[in-house]
């Protein structure tokens, strides 16, 4: 169980018919052996119908220790005292390949000797940065980065190598795969893009509702 602690966010992704699928975003209330309790969203209340006893789900926890994955099944409903599911022994953990990316744009500086580069990101991930600057790269170059996440209490630092670097009108575009990044920083930053994935798709639903109320 030391994958999982209390208070981490996880989401649940399961079919709501034959051809649709829908995501949530829980946080943990309790964990056992077996099973974990959860605080179930109020913004998807509408769903409840769909987690009954017995429904097939499949889990996805971003926390320190890393991005896991596995199946699961429903144990007590949301209308029970506790939304609780199974918690199985067997557990995949993720490759970094598989991180999401956010579109979060913030101060990004590279370093090498004496020289230092001032950029801004396009997107950032678990496994690197994507970034926009006045200056174009050589694939391969190692460089010391600094990744301004001030708003979310993270100052990351490390190397990367650029894997390439693009003119695109006035600027340059370049991406840094993380070589040496510390792997707690690098989970904070995958629970940060997780949750603004959430973000996105919450947003992206109650379009679709509110435009559903206009047909």
């Amino acid at each position: 169980m030391e994958e999982l602690k209390k208070g981490e966010k996880l989401k649940i992704k399961f079919n709501i018919s034959s051809i649709r699928s829908y995501e949530i975003s829980c946080l943990i209330k309790w964990i056992e052996s077996d099973r974990i309790s959860l605080i179930y969203p109020e913004n998807d209340q509408s769903l409840t119908k769909y987690l009954h006893e017995g429904k097939e789900v499949e889990v996805v926890v971003y926390s320190d220790k890393g991005i896991f994955a596995f199946d699961s099944i429903v144990m007590d409903s949301p209308f029970s005292r506790d939304f609780i599911i199974e918690y199985p022994e067997e557990k995949t953990k993720i490759q970094r390949r598989e991180y999401v990316r956010a579109p979060i744009r913030t101060e990004f500086v590279l370093t090498k000797a004496e020289y230092t580069v001032k950029s801004q990101t396009i997107n950032i991930g678990g496994g690197g940065v994507r970034f926009t600057s006045d200056k174009e790269f050589k694939i391969s170059d190692k460089w010391d980065f600094m990744l301004n996440l001030s708003k979310n209490n993270i100052i990351a630092t490390g190397t990367g190598e650029i894997l390439y670097s693009i003119k695109q009108d006035n600027n340059v575009v370049s991406v840094i795969k993380f070589l040496e990044i510390e792997e707690m920083t690098r989970n904070k930053i995958i629970k940060i893009c997780f949750e603004e994935e959430t973000k996105k798709l919450r947003m992206k639903t109650n379009t679709s509702n509110n435009m559903k109320g206009f047909v």
